[in-house]
């Protein structure tokens, strides 16, 4: 009696674990079928490298005076991958929800930019990555003409400010010069020991007429400025008027490299059956061992 009541024992020991194991065989198998009926979904990616640089522009400085406050790559990649995951893309994009299609992210340490795209076939995936290329492109292309555009506004201002400020004391100073009385002759000793004590530039102290010497250098100096002022002016206004220039100058400042283009994937990103049964085994597993042991625990209680 023993020896049969030990046998009925490892025999009810031993058929939970077999039921436990066709749990998960059957819940594997299941999964593997069940994933063979869903869509195939695949998906096409792009690696863009991109810097926003001025040095290779232009030499002359105002043109790199203008080009200098553009946003970093960082940021406007930043920029883009926030707006991708709205619907401000989506007639772009021509899909009413963006984010289930398309995926945009920045590797600020490698400074790259990894665009994906999904559809239901590979060369569904590669056109829509394509697109979301060439959007990508229009959009940090327009970003920067925009940011160029409003330092070039804000700069001008600034321009035009100092220019009328030159010009105002450009007058004054001619003013100046006029009713300054002219005489000939040495100047003396003892009024150029004085200028050169206040610091004043020994050849104007020294002048026959130090004030005429003076006021004639801060003329010229002053028509410099305003020269200068007057030419920065212009540019920036010239730059403002013809769209064209400041895009192409911003296109220039943008160096954008495809690195890997998009192709058609050969294999679908999802579903994955193997990987699917494999972890729905598993998981069935792990649950069936932890009910077998609690309906034991349960029984051994009510013995």
């Amino acid at each position: 009696m023993p020896d049969s009541a030990n046998g009925s024992s490892r025999h009810r020991s031993g058929f939970p674990g077999r039921a436990v194991v066709l749990f998960a065989s059957v819940a594997a198998a299941v999964t593997l079928v069940a994933s063979l009926f869903i869509p195939r979904v695949y998906e096409s990616q792009a690696a863009v490298s991109f810097s926003v640089s001025t040095q290779q522009v232009s030499s002359q400085q105002v043109t790199l005076q203008l080009l200098s406050g553009l946003p970093s790559p960082g940021a406007l990649a930043q920029a883009f991958t926030q707006r991708l995951e709205t619907r401000a893309f989506s007639a772009v994009l021509e899909e009413p929800r963006p984010a289930r299609f398309f995926e945009a992210r920045y590797d600020e340490k490698k400074g790259l930019f990894t665009l994906k795209a999904r559809g239901s076939t590979p060369a569904g995936a590669k056109q829509r990555a394509d697109k979301l290329l060439a959007v990508a492109e229009s959009y940090l292309q327009e970003r920067l003409v925009t940011a160029a555009r409003t330092s070039v506004a804000s700069s001008l201002e600034q321009a035009r400010l100092d220019l009328t400020t030159g010009e105002q004391i450009l007058r004054d100073t001619r003013e100046m010069l006029k009713s300054v009385p002219a005489r000939g002759g040495k100047a003396s000793p003892a009024v150029a020991a004085g200028l050169e004590a206040l610091k004043i530039d020994p050849a104007i102290a020294r002048s026959p007429n130090p004030a005429i010497t003076y006021l004639s250098l801060q003329e010229a100096q002053l028509a410099t400025q305003v020269a200068t002022a007057r030419a920065r002016t212009q540019a920036m206004e010239g730059v403002l008027k013809d769209p064209a220039s400041l895009s192409r100058l911003v296109g220039q400042a943008l160096q954008l490299q495809v690195l890997a283009p998009p192709a058609e994937p050969v294999r679908p990103s999802s579903p994955k059956p193997a990987l699917w049964a494999l972890i729905a085994g598993f998981a069935a597993f792990v649950v069936g061992s932890i009910v077998t042991v609690l309906r034991q625990e349960a029984a051994g209680n009510l013995s």
